[in-house]
């Protein structure tokens, strides 16, 4: 996880609004996709693996966010798609928690800081490349056929959505899919892969998948995304940036980070 630089990818059009004022927002509803995106959103599980009460490093920081702030927040999983079609109508739910950039979710959503960011690897199946599959840069992607997940965002990657077979709804499908030779490699932020292990998926463990990180890419960064159609979205971002911003520079958003680190 890095913060360092954070503060250089800030998306034009993010800055504060000196001045404004929260007074006037109450109760803010999120979602987030129903597939769980663990270390940053998912639910614990008890024993017996039956799922529980939701937590993750996002949970936190917004938790704490709008704790200090005497808003009352509440978070709901859906279907990603949906997620984000109910979200920017600003209506239901105000908020999603793990944006990445791309032009759609910009129209859509007002995004704040960044305030974590990933690293990118490629993973494929050993049934079909038992020698290795070697990407000598994120343009070679081009040469193969890729697999992702229905609503996720590849743009960042270079790629358009002609150029991903969109069609797994979850990530064991797409891997299912992948040591079925109908794809020969999938992209993925190797924190998530490595924290499904929390809730009992642990994908990497599957001897047939292989990984290796896109050469040269940069860490990905994430944003909240706070619906344009929202009321007081200007005065939500304004909060949300200045809390992100004290608890990067205090090191309290390097310190919930800790807490879910694998």
């Amino acid at each position: 996880m890095r913060y360092a630089w954070l503060a250089s990818i800030q998306l034009a059009g993010s800055v504060a609004i000196a001045g404004a004022q929260p007074a006037s927002i109450s109760h803010v509803a999120i979602c987030e996709d129903e597939n769980e995106w663990p270390p940053y959103v998912y639910r614990q599980r008890a024993g017996d693996g039956t799922p529980g009460r939701l937590t993750g490093y996002a949970v936190d920081v917004v938790n704490e966010i709008f704790t200090r702030n005497g808003i009352r927040s509440t978070l709901e999983l859906l279907p990603w798609p949906r997620c984000q079609a109910v979200a920017k109508l600003g209506k239901q739910y105000q908020m999603a928690l793990n944006l990445t950039y791309n032009p759609e979710r910009q129209r859509n959503f007002l995004l704040t800081r960044a305030y974590y960011s990933t690293n990118t690897y490629y993973y494929y199946s050993r049934r079909h490349y038992p020698t290795g599959l070697k990407l000598n840069s994120l343009t070679d992607i081009h040469h193969y056929r890729v697999c992702g997940i229905h609503g996720y965002n590849y743009l960042n990657y270079g790629l358009t959505a002609g150029e991903v077979d969109q069609g797994a709804r979850d990530f064991a499908s797409l891997i299912a899919k992948l040591h079925a030779g109908r794809c020969a490699l999938f992209l993925e932020k190797h924190e998530v892969m490595t924290g499904f292990s929390a809730i009992g998926k642990d994908y990497l463990a599957d001897g047939d998948l292989a990984g290796e990180r896109v050469p040269g890419m940069r860490p990905t960064a994430f944003y909240i995304g706070i619906s344009r159609n929202y009321e007081y979205a200007h005065e939500l971002r304004t909060l949300v940036d200045d809390e992100l911003l004290r608890m990067e520079e205090n090191g309290r958003l390097a310190e919930i980070w800790r807490k879910y680190a694998r």
